[in-house]
């Protein structure tokens, strides 16, 4: 068995590290003794999104954002079908508003991917630690640093149990359909919460049995 991932927009959308996603999500295969295959993915490379184990996004400058929205969007077909086939996609930070129906930018409305019914504005700065739950593992930390909130019905990810959700005011935060899986969660996420790259690892083990 041999496990493939993709990182897409490494180099643009990388803005707090988030390779180190990446690393752990590695290593913890590793630990199984099994192989990955890592491959970095960006503009106007051949995106064969159907045949990998798991897709990673993390965030980058509102310059970049757009250069990769331009890009990603030829691939939007590609990406509704991987998430009903349920392959695992993770977004953190400010990337997981580009697959909503859209969001602004200084103070202009521009059109994401609209694979989900909810939107982003502006905001003040959002900047702290975080403490939410989710019920397969438990409590997951993580840092925000933002200036967007999310409008968004359902399908939450976590419960916040201290900091921001979505929106200042929410009790929820981040967006799950399927496993695909948003996050404004900082940290990088993964090598903070070793028991929630457990649990997508064991995850995508138990898909390739």
């Amino acid at each position: 068995m041999k496990v493939k991932i993709a990182h897409l927009y490494y180099d643009l959308l990388n803005l707090y590290g988030e390779h180190a996603n990446i690393t752990a999500l590695v290593n913890a295969f590793n630990k199984k003794d099994i192989k990955t295959e890592v491959d970095l993915l960006t503009v106007d490379d051949k995106k064969d999104l159907d045949k990998y184990d798991f897709i990673y996004i993390g965030s980058g400058s509102k310059e970049n954002l757009i250069i990769a929205l331009n890009d990603l969007i030829k691939e939007k077909e590609q990406i509704k079908k991987i998430i009903k086939n349920n392959t695992y996609l993770l977004s953190t930070g400010n990337s997981r508003i580009l697959f909503g129906k859209y969001f602004e930018l200084n103070k202009e409305k521009i059109e994401a991917l609209n694979i989900f019914d909810y939107y982003s504005e502006e905001s003040n700065q959002i900047v702290g630690e975080s403490l939410m739950n989710l019920k397969e593992v438990g409590n997951i930390i993580g840092f925000q640093n933002r200036g967007t909130i999310i409008k968004q019905k359902d399908n939450h990810l976590f419960k916040v149990i201290k900091g921001h959700g979505n929106n200042i005011n929410s009790t929820n935060e981040g967006y799950r359909e399927n496993n695909f899986i948003s996050t404004y969660l900082l940290g990088p996420i993964l090598i903070r919460n070793p028991h929630l790259t457990e649990m997508i690892v064991n995850d995508i083990i138990k898909s390739n049995e």
